[in-house]
């Protein structure tokens, strides 16, 4: 069951809101500095520049951001104050007194309180009847009368007076002599109204009115925080050791005042006192003087001291912190969170006056609800600014009261307001999730199988709305604002809308609103067909439903449309700030893809450098306080509104219509892209000088929010945090150094945050730096590992399908298919994200050429977090996966181009350059699959193109049948050369040569023109050819022409005299040609329609390609110079390898011939183009691989040693069909083929190959002793290899079928082996002396540790036990099913066997007797493991797909261990039982505890497995693929089992005859005195006595130990006679005996079975002995001797009881 959710959270979750619902608060604090601007204008400083970056380091690990607010920064000279410039700047001021409390979790204000109060302010507004006091007053000259009648005018009431706001027309100094003439005014006049109050007898409430306009600056900031609350308020009072003299007695009054409600109102903790040592007592503080020096440093200290203790206090209490509440609930609350605060600031806005789409939709909804019928989403669909989101929050809000006594919850989204409702499989994750929170669904918040995956998401929504279905007293409502803006991606199934039910449950309804109509939103035909009925579509274009909305009061004429109101605010904050500064601001918070936090936008738009200078608009900078007011403004004009988001005050457009207009107004293609660089680089600071720091001063404030800012990690997963925030260790120990440290020069300082994660790449894709973004971003390890732990895995996903929207790259087409096929095992387990990309990208950075590429890189990063990781981490050591990448990456489908005779690749990458029949070449697109350019110029059909070689020149060169052509700058689209005259027939070719500065053109008409590109002149003319010239190329690395031509020769050309070099003559016209990237072969195209490979250089003919069935068109070669494509009219695409000449694959078929092929740099990926449509294909040659198994591969470029020991092999190796650990877990040997490899596992590295075998190798087995390997092969030999010397030592020839089973016993002196014909041979090692031969079972075969047994299975129901010291000792266990799996316990006592019949039993080595039936599993036993240490621990695997661990002694179960998704086939215990490693047909490992029973880590492996092997202590996990040449080698980094060092075991002797097992023995022969016949009469006359009860008492003990039997011989006799009385009726007198003898000898036999003689292994047949002596002799130096007395003494006790009367 999932866990409670306290309901609070629950009810918010629910939709359950009021007006006080808690919703977490921004990770912020928030203070606001007030204090006067020129007495603490170095305390100031401090605060900005030393208190805040150091309070900021301790909080930082918290992901708390601190701010502090000085309203005085940036505002010029130190004598005027801000207010002086704009008195109605005090509204703002206050209102951010306001904003600080709201947001903050701790102080929120700091008050500086010193000498004096100030200066009274300008008052902005008046009561009229204090303005005639002022205007009465007799000393007020006439000037002044005039200034005051012409700045203050009457509001319409007529009551009040208010300060006209044409003062921001003025010059600023002209603006400042009036306000100061005014402002001295003012001082006087009011207060002698004050003081004249008593004797004109003004009332007290006018008295009151007057002192409340005379209050000044720091006076109204205090009341102000005052009257939010005293708790989170800071007060420092400065006092002088010499005190001044001269001081106004009012201001003494009023800061006395000031200072007392401080101190009684504060605790003692919150205030302050400091004092300033000198002897003067006014002068201001110099940090220069030594005094003032050391009281700044007593006030950084006190300042910083007390913060901490009081933002400690406040967040220890945090109530936003619950602990104990689950990571999924806290994540989803939060993102619920900032849509509901989102709704609460449309419902406060109440904008919605009158409409009827609530009225009707109600009442189609509730007709639905009521006949309890299935229905349709309902749409509102209008344009903006038309009302949609203010009827969505209206019926949000009135939902709850249309069905009385039901439960109503609701689930509110508003499209893109934050990443995770940015895209349709984030958005339906999170509804999932907080569906199944809100109805509490059994399996929890996550099912155990579940997978982030678009298909999952997708049946899992479906699933949870019929879960709601069935809850008859529940309405579910999920609300969705803006549908249309969702991110279509290609995750999306089918189209982006599809996961949109066309049919909902009768108690579920789904409304939403968009911009776009429905028709045209991304749905499938069906979807498209049932939403367009009127019942479930409201278009607030219709007259009908035609939505009134409240005016805001700015807006005139009142009947503006909502356009031209946005228009209208655009064009008043420009007027009032200037056009930069608006634009500036307009702009970022455009770029923005969520919104920009208030620091990261005043990093950007405030200069830092001189905080005392102006900071003035007009220049498009910002202050503080000039922010805060056009922020405001803003604000108020319903232009911006703040956004609480992953614990971020964000500023973002109200509307989105905003955006558009602000990207119309301010932002063209390359402003745009150099904005988005800015951003980037705000968040990726690029060469920051520390030591420019210093200067600016006041940067810091900012700095400390935005580089030391938080590293954002989910609160809850804190072993993740600490893992990931712990870093890297300093010197790794791992056995590849170079792969455990990482250094990404780009990336070296960046701490990966939430902000990054969701905002920066973006802006960072933008800016085209296709480069830096991979490095930092996409391709960064530390960057997914962020996104996949502070969002999810669909979230990453997502991203990077986004980025393919825009970018077509190998690496990121590689990380996104490795994510993608990842997801499942990711959505379970995030931390798996590093042994994921190692898996994948492995092998494919190590075929790299660079060894730093950024796949390298990648993969190097990852290693070094995995090392560094410091839980249980299972991490690959070697490669195993293909590329993850499919053979077709993308398709592009072009229109109105005719047919494409040539295309290229654009130096930017991202686009292609198509050659139309129309005369246009085009400029598409790839990712976006859009038409972007046309390129005009040409007449006719343009026949060829090219991009010159040197991508910074971006030249693009076009020939057409027009026989001109014209060269281009792609960046810039202009033309750069046209050339007219070389040529009068069609032009068939063009290349560029010696540094892109001619241009070479071949023609229909036998010429090559040779043209310069500066001038535009003809350099030279090559007439050699006789017939048309069909094509030329550049060979780039030494400046040669080849040229093709219908004359049926090849000409090669220096370029530097234009001589000709070497003439190739061909068997028929040349249609086409093309030369390897490295200039060494030709490839040609004939009109036979043969393909001709020859050398470049003396044109040797090498291959003739064949394979093609029709017409060839095109012609390339790839990159490699290796490979070559063409392209043939059956519409199939073809690749040779030119060096075997082969055909090596033939592409999928296209809508017309393939006209063109184009293979990209790196052969990255190869264009193909047939009929209309563009296909991209996967093309590096990956197959290209190195045997594994060869420790001198020859390669072109030398590789490093353990890189070597790492390659994938090529395809033709054999699979390995076996492979084994030796018993110290150093050396594992690998069976392939008919080779055996053996190799390092620690390294991993390749050490050797074994060849000697004829055949297949089908087992192997390493000698206890790690000397000697044993190998048996098909061709019915066991070799023994020397390990040492790595040669045959012995050949053992014993077979005659093939070898199926070898084990080599503990003594490592014999060997068994079994073949196909049911032999098992015991033979000596070292001589292939044979020792034993058993006809039994031969498919498993195990040998008890002490050498005394063997069993054997065929996989039927019996398992076969018998001796390997006496040949007449066997025994047959059974079960009712199959037996699957059997395992021989450490001590040798017993042996564990599973079966089909879902039961696991326990059996006596000795005896075979069953001593426990463990029964628990459900389904058939697949596997069995037990450990050295511990002998009661016995761990099984299922069909079932759980693990049990056992007690051997009581049969029951400890732990049940669930986790995989399908049957377990096997299961490894570590040597002291701590750890345990199971394998499943999920093909994935998981690692457990066996004490708790819990998962520690797993590895999905992505392929089937057959077979593992662990190490000892279970640092290494050895993985047998199906039909694979690869064998994984995986690392357990930190793995908590603990070494145990294995006993050794030794033989008692080394004598060949001494280990022959002892033939069967007849004891009582010896006692009968060699009788002639054994009748029955015989017996009974003569040894009858020995069993009379008269008789019992005189026998010797000896002979009575020799005799107890429970059953008396008559009885045992008439047992064999029934069995054989019937034959020997006729028999003879000497077959009689002989059936005697035989029934004898089974007498014997059930002698030896009750009570087994134990004999000394070198008896032979000397004297028989009692038992008891036997066994006293036999045990001196046997290290069994413990086990054979606990026997000795169950024996003696059976044989008293037996023989008891």
């Amino acid at each position: 069951m999932a866990a409670p959710v306290d309901e609070s959270v629950l009810n918010a979750l629910r939709g359950v809101t009021s007006a006080h619902t808690r919703l977490p608060k921004p990770l912020l604090i928030k203070i606001y500095v007030a204090s006067l601007k020129q007495e603490f204008n170095q305390e100031r400083r401090m605060l900005l520049e030393l208190v805040g970056p150091e309070l900021q380091t301790l909080y930082d690990d918290r992901q708390i951001e601190l701010e502090f607010v000085d309203m005085h920064f940036g505002t010029g000279d130190l004598e005027i104050n801000q207010l002086e410039r704009d008195p109605y700047m005090i509204h703002d001021y206050l209102h951010e007194i306001d904003i600080c409390h709201a947001h903050t979790k701790s102080a929120f204000f700091m008050v500086l309180v010193g000498d004096g109060i100030g200066r009274q302010l300008l008052p902005t507004k008046m009561d009229e009847d204090i303005f005639s006091a002022v205007l009465a007053d007799p000393q007020i000259t006439a000037d002044q009368k005039a200034l005051l009648t012409k700045w203050y005018e009457e509001d319409e009431s007529q009551s009040k007076r208010h300060l006209k706001q044409d003062y921001r027309l003025l010059p600023v100094d002209a603006w400042l002599v009036e306000s100061q003439q005014m402002q001295r005014f003012f001082e006087v006049a009011l207060q002698s109204l004050v003081q004249g109050a008593n004797t004109s007898g003004r009332s007290g409430d006018f008295v009151d009115r007057v002192q409340q306009l005379r209050r000044t600056q720091i006076e109204r900031e205090v009341t102000q925080a005052m009257a939010l609350t005293s708790e989170k308020i800071l007060a420092v009072f400065r006092e002088r050791a010499a005190q001044c003299s001269k001081r106004d007695v009012e201001a003494g009054e009023r800061l006395r005042k000031i200072k007392d409600e401080l101190t009684m109102n504060l605790s003692t903790d919150n205030h302050t006192t400091l004092v300033v040592p000198g002897s003067a007592a006014s002068e201001a503080i110099d940090p220069d003087n030594e005094d003032h020096e050391s009281y700044l440093s007593k006030f950084k200290n006190k300042v910083t001291d007390k913060l901490r203790l009081l933002i400690e206090a406040h967040i220890t209490n945090d109530p936003d912190v619950i602990k104990g509440r689950k990571k999924t609930v806290q994540e989803i609350f939060h993102e619920h969170a900032t849509h509901l605060r989102i709704l609460r600031e449309h419902t406060d806005s109440a904008a919605l006056v009158e409409s009827r789409v609530p009225q009707q939709l109600r009442q189609n909804l509730m007709a639905n609800f009521r006949n309890g019928s299935r229905h349709a989403p309902y749409f509102i669909c209008g344009a903006d600014g038309s009302g949609k989101s203010a009827i969505l929050s209206h019926l949000y809000v009135q939902v709850g009261s249309w069905f009385g006594s039901t439960r109503v919850h609701r689930v509110i989204r508003f499209a893109k307001a934050t990443p995770r409702s940015a895209y349709n499989l984030e958005l339906l994750r999170v509804v999932c999730q907080q569906i199944s929170i809100i109805f509490n669904i059994p399996e929890g918040y996550l099912p155990k199988d579940a997978s982030f995956d678009p298909l999952y998401i997708n049946t899992w929504f479906q699933n949870l709305l019929r879960k709601v279905e069935d809850m008859a007293n529940d309405v579910l409502f999920l609300f969705i604002d803006d549908l249309h803006l969702l991110n279509p991606l290609d995750c999306d199934i089918v189209t982006a809308l599809s996961w949109l039910p066309t049919s909902l449950p009768w108690n579920v309804q789904i409304i939403c609103s968009s911009t776009t109509p429905v028709e045209q939103l991304k749905f499938t035909p069906m979807q498209r067909d049932r939403f367009k009925s009127a019942e479930y579509q409201f278009d607030l274009s219709l007259g009908d439903y035609a939505t009134q909305l409240k005016i805001p009061p700015q807006c005139i004429p009142k009947d503006v449309s909502f356009v031209l109101y946005v228009e209208q605010q655009f064009d008043q904050l420009e007027r009032h700030y200037g056009r930069q500064a608006v634009s500036g601001l307009a702009a970022y918070i455009t770029c923005s893809e969520y919104g920009l936090s208030e620091t990261e936008l005043l990093e950007l738009l405030m200069p830092t450098d001189d905080p005392e200078s102006l900071i003035e608009t007009k220049n498009g900078h910002f202050s503080f306080a000039t922010f805060k007011k056009i922020h405001r403004e803003m604000d108020l004009l319903l232009l911006l509104h703040d956004k609480i988001m992953s614990g971020k005050v964000l500023i973002q457009w109200r509307h989105n219509y905003c955006s558009s207009v602000a990207k119309r107004r301010y932002m063209d293609v390359q402003r745009t892209r150099s904005l988005h660089s800015e951003l980037a680089n705000l968040f990726f600071p690029q060469d920051e000088d520390e030591s420019t720091l210093e200067n600016e001063s006041n940067r810091c404030e900012t700095k400390s929010v935005i580089s030391l800012k938080e590293r954002e990690r989910e609160k809850d997963s804190l072993s993740a945090v600490s893992t990931v925030s712990a870093g890297r260790k300093s010197s790794s120990t791992h056995h590849n150094d170079d792969t455990s440290t990482f250094y990404n020069p780009i990336a070296a300082d960046v701490s990966y945050s939430m902000r990054h994660v969701e905002e920066s790449w973006h802006h960072l894709m933008r800016s085209d730096d296709t480069t830096r973004f991979k490095q930092i971003a996409v391709c960064n390890f530390d960057f997914l590992l962020a996104a996949v732990q502070t969002v999810s895995i669909s979230y990453l996903r997502c991203l990077i399908e986004h980025v393919r929207c825009y970018i077509l790259d190998r690496d990121i087409e590689l990380i996104y298919y490795t994510i993608r096929k990842s997801s499942d095992v990711l959505t379970r387990d995030p931390m798996q994200l590093g042994s994921q990309l190692i898996s994948w990208l492995r092998p494919i950075s190590e075929h790299d050429d660079d060894d730093n590429s950024l796949l390298s890189m990648t993969v190097r990063s990852a290693t070094a977090w995995c090392d560094g990781y410091a839980v249980p981490l299972l991490v690959p050591l070697t490669g195993w996966l293909p590329a993850p990448l499919p053979s077709q990456i993308r398709t592009m489908t072009v229109s109105g181009t005719g047919c494409i005779r040539a295309v290229w690749l654009a130096p930017t990458k991202q686009h292609l350059i198509l050659a139309t029949n129309s005369g246009d070449v085009q400029q598409w697109h790839i990712m976006s699959n859009s038409l972007e350019h046309i390129f005009k110029g040409h007449t006719a059909a343009v026949t060829c193109l090219l991009v010159a070689p040197q991508s910074e020149s971006e030249l693009l060169l076009t020939g057409s049948e027009d026989a001109t052509v014209l060269v281009w700058h792609v960046g810039f689209r202009e033309r750069r050369a046209h050339i007219n005259n070389a040529h009068t027939a069609p032009i068939t070719g063009v290349a560029a040569g010696v540094n892109n500065t001619l241009i070479i053109s071949s023609s229909e008409d036998a010429t090559i023109a040779i043209t310069d590109l500066a001038s535009g002149k003809l350099r030279h003319r090559i007439t050699h050819h006789r017939g048309p010239v069909s094509g030329i190329l550049v060979a780039g690395a030494c400046d040669v022409l080849i040229s093709g031509s219908h004359d049926r020769t090849i000409c090669v050309w220096d370029l530097e005299n234009f001589s000709l070099l070497n003439t190739m003559q061909m068997t028929s016209p040349v249609l086409r040609i093309d030369i390897s990237w490295n200039s060494v072969f030709l490839l040609a195209l004939c009109e036979d329609n043969a393909l001709y490979v020859r050398t470049l250089a003396t044109g040797k003919e090498l291959h003739t390609l064949k394979g093609h069935k029709s017409k060839i068109r095109t012609i390339s070669i790839g990159k490699d110079s290796q490979r070559c494509v063409v392209g043939c009219d059956d519409t199939r695409a073809l690749i040779y390898d030119m060096h075997a000449g082969k055909l090596v694959r033939s592409m999928p078929p296209n809508p017309g011939p393939v006209t063109a092929v184009h293979a990209m740099d790196n052969d990255d990926f190869l264009v193909t183009v047939g009929g209309n449509k563009i296909t991209f294909y996967s093309f590096r040659n990956e197959e290209l691989y190195v045997n594994p198994y060869s420790r001198h591969p020859r390669r072109k470029r030398s590789l490093k040693r353990h890189a070597q020991a790492q390659r994938s092999p090529s395809t033709t190796l054999p699979p390995i069909t076996c492979f084994d650990l030796s018993r110290d877990s150093q050396q594992m040997a690998i069976a392939s083929g008919r080779s055996v490899h053996l190799m390092r596992i620690n390294t991993p590295e390749y050490q050797c190959t074994l060849d000697g075998h004829a055949a297949g190798v089908s087992c192997l087995k390493f000698a206890p002793n790690g000397e000697f390997l044993a190998t048996g092969s098909e061709d019915r030999l066991v070799l023994i290899w020397n390990l040492a010397q790595g040669e045959i030592s012995h050949s053992f020839k014993g077979h005659a079928a093939p070898v199926v089973k070898v084990v080599v016993l503990m003594d490592s002196l014999r060997v068994i082996s079994t073949d196909r014909d049911s032999l098992l041979l015991v033979w000596m090692a070292h001589s292939g002396n044979l020792l034993q031969t058993i006809q039994g079972p031969y498919k498993s075969l195990a040998v008890t540790n002490n050498m005394r047994f063997a069993a054997s299975t065929n996989g039927d129901n019996t398992l076969k036990i018998w001796s390997l010291t006496q040949e007449d000792e066997k025994y047959s266990v059974s079960h009712s099913d199959e037996i699957t799996c059997f395992e021989i316990s450490a001590d040798s006592a017993h042996i564990i066997s599973g079966s089909r019949d879902m039961s696991l039993k326990v059996w006596q080595a000795t005896g075979g007797k069953l001593s426990q039936v463990l029964v628990g599993h459900s389904d058939a036993v697949t596997c069995v493991a037990v450990s050295v240490s511990n002998k009661t621990q016995v761990l099984s695997g299922s069909k079932d797909m759980n693990l049990i661990l056992w007690d051997l002694l009581t049969g029951e179960e400890v732990h049940t261990l669930a986790g995989h998704l399908g049957p377990v086939i096997g299961v490894k215990v570590s040597a002291d039982g701590s750890t345990a490693v199971s394998g499943s047909d999920d093909k994935t490992l998981i690692v457990w505890e066996t004490k708790r029973g819990l998962a520690l880590t797993s590895l999905q492996m992505h392929v089937a497995f057959t077979n593992f092997d662990i190490s000892l202590e279970v640092s290494r996990v050895l993985v047998q693929l199906v039909d694979s040449y690869n064998m994984p080698v995986i690392c357990l980094h930190n793995t908590p089992a603990q070494y145990v060092k294995l006993p050794t075991y030794s033989g008692p002797s080394k004598d060949v005859e001494d280990l022959r097992p002892q033939g069967p023995k007849r004891q009582m022969k010896r006692l009968l005195k060699k009788e002639v016949s054994l009748d029955t009469y015989t017996w009974q006359k003569k040894y009858g006595h020995l069993t009379s009860s008269v008789m019992m008492a005189q026998v010797d003990e000896r002979l009575k130990r020799r005799f107890s039997v429970s059953a008396s011989m008559e009885e045992i006799s008439k047992i064999a006679e029934t069995k054989t009385g019937a034959s020997q009726a006729n028999l003879g007198p000497e077959q009689a005996a002989l059936a005697q003898s035989q029934h004898f000898d089974q007498l014997e036999a059930l002698w030896n079975k009750r009570s087994p003689p134990r004999r000394r292994h070198n008896a032979g047949l000397s004297r028989q002995t009692s038992l008891v002596e036997d066994r006293l002799e036999s045990s001196d130096d046997d290290e069994y001797q413990d086990e054979r007395a606990a026997t000795a003494h169950s024996s003696k006790t059976s044989s008293r009881s037996s023989l008891l009367p």
